[in-house]
């Protein structure tokens, strides 16, 4: 489910333009127009912030549905959206009186407009285009204003087309191949959007008003359900292969270790590039899957355990030829074990001194959601997890912890607390603000450790970066205030200090419900919401490039600050001169460092042309997106390792620093800090 983070500039922005649509275009999830009323106000009934449909949150739902069909303003005129905003402080009252009629207007015009703009595309791609041409697109959705004529909408795809084929140029194809596979893209495109009906019309409704309270309460799909549960359990029932979708045909992307796939005789076995052309349900008939929507190939190769799907599949061979493979697998629990909290002992030389660092990657905060399974011990939960591989590393020598919150979007809110505690001799994880049980608002609720004591006494170090959300600031804003660790990142953290609840509809059959309850603060009474968690040590990394974060999202909720709770905080491992130390340390070795010094000149760069939304359409980028793609390459490699010192240049400082703290400590220049909850911010 994940895609790399770094991503050339122009491809993300046609990644995010068909994302939208794309979005639309999943099969049915079963709603009816009746559902709309009492979801709409399931919804207002427990979010922390909004009780009543009132004219913003209709203004807000308005302006979601044409951001969702025309994110890039590529297909509505202005006197589309002016007929539109009529109705914008009328939805409550739609909603109310069961009448739609305004939403399928509203996908009328969209779709006329999107059969206008495959004229133009057909039009521009038979074409000359003059790649020398010295000119520039803007992709600042905010500084374009919707098109009020056709020829201006026209020279508006004219460059939007010379962008789309500059990136397939890139990729090392000609010209004929690069609007070969244009075309073929757009004729995919025309199909996912003819599929959208009336029931795909109310989920997207549903999802415009929802993430017009704010923008983590949302409707789920009964497809969007499964995959939530996949990621937060770790456990899918299917043949264990990732999938990805290119130009038509579905293609293996991976055969996860350990799953059914894996298990197949050699001459059975899937490769990465495989093309899945038809399945087969046991010894139904094949089903042909060219062009079909990627989730739909998924939704019919997934099945309970047990059951058997043929796949048929088309491999590339010498010659330019194909071979035809016809692979039976039985279906079984397939558990994601990559995704799993995983460790290594590190052992650094400092001083003629050599210190043991144990090592924790945490990529999510997972848990099964089952009720029954929660109290199973053999269930998967991160926290379990976590207690294991710390014991492992105690039993090894470990010196320090090092906690990798890196790319943690979050999860289970109950499993950062448990975490926590595992390093927290007693006391509040952090203080909630919202909406309680019996629905008052404006309720704050102290969370506390549950369990008295520590797993682990010693140092700690958390590494955070701009992709640590949610339950990552929890447990690194917890580890902050108690003045029980450092905090290493090259920024501050995402900034989602929102708790959701989640429930299912009629057992998943008609999707889900996340909504927001409340606003989390650290146990100091401060919340990460909006600026995140500030790192104690910043060390430069390549994930500064992104302009992210939770500030940056549609409608987020205000900041506040609340009263802080009664705890104490510890003395022995973090003051403001430790900081002062190991920053001056760290800099030093940067600074010092070839390697390093090329990395923070990259980034400088790419910052910059990241931060550019005016992209040049000369053919001159080619060296840029080589450099790219060698560091989405170096990243994968790396990901397949627990710790990859050689190609994670600021895992590998954050293991000197490591270091460097743990002989400040034992050389005792830690000294007691003042009061009774004060922290280094």
């Amino acid at each position: 489910m994940h895609t790399s983070k770094y991503i050339n500039r122009r491809a993300l922005f046609i990644t995010m333009l068909l994302v939208f649509v794309f979005g639309c275009s999943s099969k049915s999830s079963g709603l009816n127009k009746y559902d709309i009323k009492p979801l709409v106000n399931a919804f207002l009934r427990a979010h922390s912030n909004f009780g009543e449909f009132d004219n913003k949150v209709s203004e807000r739902t308005l302006d979601n549905i044409i951001y969702q069909l025309d994110p890039a303003k590529y297909y509505f005129y202005q006197k589309d959206i002016d007929g539109f905003l009529a109705h914008k402080d009328k939805i409550d009252d739609y909603v109310e009186d069961g009448n739609f009629d305004f939403l399928f207007e509203i996908f009328k015009v969209y779709r006329t407009r999107f059969e206008e703009s495959r004229a133009i595309v057909k039009a521009q791609v038979a074409g000359e285009i003059d790649f020398s041409k010295d000119e520039t697109i803007n992709l600042d959705r905010e500084k374009v204003t919707y098109a009020k004529n056709s020829a201006e909408m026209a020279e508006r795809w004219r460059k939007k087309i010379k962008l789309e084929l500059l990136n397939y140029l890139s990729a090392r194809k000609n010209i004929g191949e690069a609007k070969e596979k244009l075309l073929k893209r757009y004729r995919l495109l025309d199909r996912r959007i003819m599929e959208i009906d009336k029931d795909r019309m109310y989920s997207m409704f549903l999802n415009s008003f929802s993430t017009a309270l704010d923008p983590h309460s949302n409707y789920l799909t009964r497809e969007d359900h499964e995959d939530f549960m996949i990621q937060t359990n770790l456990k899918l029932e299917g043949i264990g292969v990732m999938l990805r979708s290119e130009d038509g045909f579905v293609l293996v992307e991976q055969v996860i270790p350990g799953g059914a796939a894996d298990k197949l005789p050699e001459n059975f076995q899937l490769k990465p590039n495989d093309k899945i052309i038809a399945v087969a349900q046991s010894d139904d008939e094949p089903v042909e899957v060219i062009d079909m929507d990627l989730r739909d190939v998924v939704k019919m190769i997934r099945g309970k355990k047990g059951t058997e799907v043929r796949l048929t599949i088309l491999r590339d061979v010498a010659n330019k030829k194909q071979d035809r493979i016809v692979v039976p697998i039985s279906r079984e629990v397939i558990k994601l074990e990559e995704q799993a909290a995983r460790s290594e002992l590190l052992t650094v030389a400092r001083n003629n001194r050599k210190t043991k660092v144990g090592y924790l990657k945490l990529p999510s905060f997972y848990l099964d959601f089952d009720a029954a399974a929660r109290f199973d011990p053999d269930t998967r939960s991160s926290y379990r997890d976590v207690k294991t591989e710390l014991v492992k590393l105690k039993k090894q020598g470990m010196e320090a912890l090092v906690i990798d919150l890196r790319g943690n979007p979050g999860g289970a809110l109950e499993e950062a607390i448990n975490i926590a505690g595992l390093f927290i001799k007693s006391g509040p994880i952090l203080q909630i603000k919202g909406t309680d049980r019996w629905g008052n608002r404006d309720t704050v609720t102290v969370i506390r450790d549950k369990d008295s004591g520590e797993l682990w006494e010693g140092p700690i170090v958390v590494l955070i970066d701009k992709f640590s959300a949610s339950a990552s600031e929890i447990l690194a804003g917890a580890i902050k205030d108690y003045n029980r660790g450092l905090i290493l990142g090259p920024s501050s953290s995402f900034g989602k200090g929102t708790v959701q609840s989640y429930a299912k509809l009629m057992e998943g059959r008609k999707g889900a419900m996340k909504v927001t309850t409340g606003v989390f603060y650290q146990p100091a009474g401060e919340s990460n919401h909006l600026f995140g968690i500030r790192p104690h040590v910043l060390v430069p990394d390549m994930s500064v490039i992104w302009d992210i974060g939770e500030a940056k999202l549609r409608y987020p909720l205000k900041w506040e600050k609340i009263k802080s709770a009664k705890f104490t905080a510890y003395r022995q491992f973090v003051n403001r001169r430790t900081v002062d130390i190991l920053q001056r340390q760290s800099r030093t070795r940067i600074s010092s460092s070839e390697q390093y010094r090329n990395l923070v000149a990259k980034i400088e760069k790419l910052k910059a042309q990241l931060g550019d939304k005016v992209v040049s359409l000369r053919d001159e980028s080619k060296k840029e997106d080589t450099e790219m793609k060698e560091m989405e390459k170096n990243m994968r490699a790396s990901r397949k390792k627990t710790a990859d010192l050689e190609n994670d240049l600021f895992l590998n400082e954050a293991i000197n620093v490591t270091a460097d703290y743990v002989q400040l400590i034992g050389a005792g220049k830690i000294k007691t800090s003042s009061g009774p909850h004060r922290g280094v911010k």
